[in-house]
């Protein structure tokens, strides 16, 4: 039982992690915009 209880809560902040790496903001829909001088280079 204690094992079971230990992987779902490594599985949940496994994905927790990833989504907080993957996205540069905590609000996953806000996807701020490029700025004009980064996008030339």
């Amino acid at each position: 039982m204690k094992k079971q209880l230990a992987l779902g809560l490594a599985k949940a902040l496994g994905v927790f992690a990833v989504v907080f790496v993957s996205t540069a903001c905590f609000f996953v829909v806000h996807r701020p915009e490029i700025p004009a001088e980064l996008k030339r280079a």
